[in-house]
């Protein structure tokens, strides 16, 4: 009888404890939504990015900063690249996810987004003065004239104040030309071409608004697919 008693508590007390256990590994996996984890195998810094390698060949990048291999993360807010080349590593990564946001511990819902040094910075105001000629638009008038001209494709042109290469698949240049419109005076392009800081260029692209390219990419007014019509140099 005792023997028996005593069988019954021990099969009680592995059951409690297997079924806490369950719990804690529910509790694990049971993520918020929208939250993801990976633990680290590989990692690396290149072109003010940092590069992690995860379970099953998951690459992420994100705004350089310390991460330890052997250790897990969270993350969310991830902005998938298929085919994405980088030119710092000379590497072709067939898929990768740029994060706003990775931490050690979960993440919660409500936990703010940390911004990634891919956020847009704001821009400085430099000394020009461009002549607007027939066909083109100042780039106050972009501004204040937005909604007319959301869609359609205009002609700008600038000082090239800002040039970034191969930035989820696009070139990303800004120009002002000396206008301005409620502090609105530096004007965003996405492109194929390539330009240098300080050339002056006539360029003929779509204005779009509200655009939000994830990473950090977020423009009230953007000018789309620009093609470069005439430049100058310094």
């Amino acid at each position: 009888m005792k023997r028996s008693i005593l069988l019954m508590i021990l099969g009680l007390a592995i059951f409690s404890f297997a079924c806490q256990s369950k719990k804690t590994e529910n509790q694990e996996t049971s993520l918020p939504l929208g939250v993801s984890k990976v633990i680290v195998k590989e990692t690396f810094n290149a072109g003010g990015y940092t590069y992690i390698n995860g379970s099953n060949d998951l690459w992420l990048a994100i705004g350089q900063r310390p991460i330890e291999v052997g250790k897990a993360y969270y993350y969310k807010g991830a902005l998938e690249m298929k085919n994405f080349h980088s030119k710092e590593l000379n590497r072709d990564f067939p898929v990768i996810y740029f994060l706003n946001t990775i931490s050690d511990t979960p993440i919660e819902n409500n936990m703010p987004m940390q911004a990634s040094s891919m956020k847009k910075q704001t821009a400085k105001k430099i000394e020009v003065s461009i002549e607007k000629k027939e066909g083109t638009t100042s780039i106050a008038d972009i501004f204040s004239k937005k909604n007319e001209f959301s869609g359609k494709q205009i002609s700008v042109k600038g000082k090239v104040v800002k040039f970034n290469q191969n930035i989820m698949g696009k070139n990303w240049i800004h120009i002002q030309d000396g206008s301005d419109f409620e502090s609105n005076f530096d004007l965003t392009l996405t492109s194929k071409e390539v330009v240098s800081v300080g050339q002056i260029i006539e360029v003929t692209g779509t204005i779009a608004l509200d655009k939000d390219f994830g990473a950090g990419y977020t423009y009230d007014v953007i000018m789309e697919d620009a093609n470069i019509q005439n430049e100058e140099n310094k």
